[in-house]
C-alpha cells in the first residue's frame, strides 16, 4: 500500500507560538523536532497497518522543516523549497497510485476562534478561500484535491479546532487526534506527549485500516474556487497569472480544467500575490 503524507507545524504536539514555526524563530529547532516526533509516531502506524510506501511532504513555509536524519527509516521525504514545488503542500500527490493519505500536525482555516494560528495558506495574504460559496481551510481544499486524484483522506491530527473542522467536511468517521486545545492565537492546553505520541499510531492504524469506509470528500465539480486577498495591491499582482480572473477589488476566481489544475494555478496565484518588486519596479 502506497500512503502519502502531508506534515505541517501548527497543529503539532506541544507546538503553540509564532516562534517555534519560523526559521528566524528562536524555539524553531525545539518546533521542527516536534514536527518531526509526530510525523514518525504516523509513520509507525502506518507501517504496522501494512503500508509499503509512504512518502511525507514538508507541507510548512520553507517546507525544510523536517528533519530527515531523525525521520522514520520506513519514509520517503520530501523537502524543498515551494518555488520548486508547483503543487506545495500536494507535491507529488500524482506520482504514485496512493491508497490514502494522512494529515499531520494541520491547523484551522482563517478566520477560526480558539485555534493556534488559524490561517488558509498563506495568512498574510489569503482572507478566505472558498470552494462552491463555501469556506475552505487547507484541509478541506487538500482533501479535495487528493479526492479528485482518488485518494481518500483517512486522518488529521491537529488541535480541537482542526479536528472539528476536519470532521465538517470529511465525515464523523475520519480518524482525528486532537494533541491540544487553544486558548489563543499563541496558547494551548497541551496534551502530554507520551498520551498523543501513541495516540497518533494507534490512529494510523486504524485508518489505513479502515480507509475503505472513509469517504472521499469531492465537492461539486467543476469547482467555483474564489479567493479572497487582504490587500488590494495582492489581488492585482494575484490576477495577472494565467487562469486567475479578477471579480473585483480583493476577489479572484481561479479556473483550470479539474481540481488538481485549479490547486497548481492557486499556487502560482498566490506566489504572484506575495512577489515584493524590486525597488526599480515599485
Amino acid at each position: 500500500m502506497n500512503v502519502y503524507v502531508s506534515v505541517d507545524i501548527e497543529g503539532i504536539t506541544g507546538v503553540v507560538h509564532g516562534d517555534m514555526m519560523t526559521a528566524d524563530g528562536r524555539e524553531y529547532d525545539r518546533g521542527r523536532r516536534l514536527m518531526t516526533a509526530d510525523a514518525n509516531t504516523a509513520i509507525e502506524g502506518l507501517v504496522q497497518a501494512g503500508a509499503t510506501y509512504i512518502l511525507v511532504n514538508d507541507s510548512h513555509g520553507p517546507m525544510r522543516n523536517l528533519l530527515v536524519e531523525e525521520l522514520h527509516p520506513a519514509a520517503h521525504l520530501l523537502s524543498g523549497s515551494g518555488d520548486a514545488k508547483p503543487y506545495c503542500q500536494l507535491e507529488a500527490a500524482d506520482d504514485a497510485p496512493f491508497d490514502a493519505a494522512v494529515f499531520v500536525g494541520y491547523h484551522a482555516m482563517a478566520k477560526a476562534s480558539r485555534a493556534i494560528h488559524p490561517h488558509t495558506i498563506a495568512g498574510a495574504a489569503v482572507a478566505e478561500l472558498r470552494i462552491n460559496g463555501r469556506p475552505h481551510g487547507e484541509t478541506g481544499l487538500n482533501a479535495g484535491v487528493l479526492a479528485s486524484l482518488g485518494i481518500p483522506t483517512v486522518m488529521v491530527t491537529g488541535d480541537g479546532t482542526t479536528c472539528d473542522e476536519a470532521r465538517a467536511f470529511l465525515g464523523e468517521e475520519i480518524e482525528t487526534v486532537t494533541v491540544k486545545d487553544a486558548r489563543g492565537r499563541n496558547a494551548a492546553i497541551c496534551r502530554p506527549l507520551a498520551a498523543t505520541r501513541p495516540e497518533i499510531t494507534a490512529a494510523a492504524v486504524r485508518a489505513l485500516a479502515n480507509r475503505g469506509q472513509t469517504r472521499r470528500y469531492e465537492p461539486e465539480r467543476p469547482w467555483r474556487l474564489e479567493v479572497d486577498f487582504v490587500r488590494m495591491e495582492q489581488c492585482d499582482r494575484a490576477a495577472r497569472t494565467g487562469g486567475a480572473e479578477r471579480l473585483g477589488p480583493l476577489t479572484v476566481l481561479v479556473s483550470g480544467d479539474n481540481p488538481w489544475e485549479q490547486y497548481r494555478v492557486l499556487w502560482a496565484t498566490l506566489r504572484s500575490a506575495l512577489y515584493e518588486p524590486a525597488a526599480w519596479l515599485a
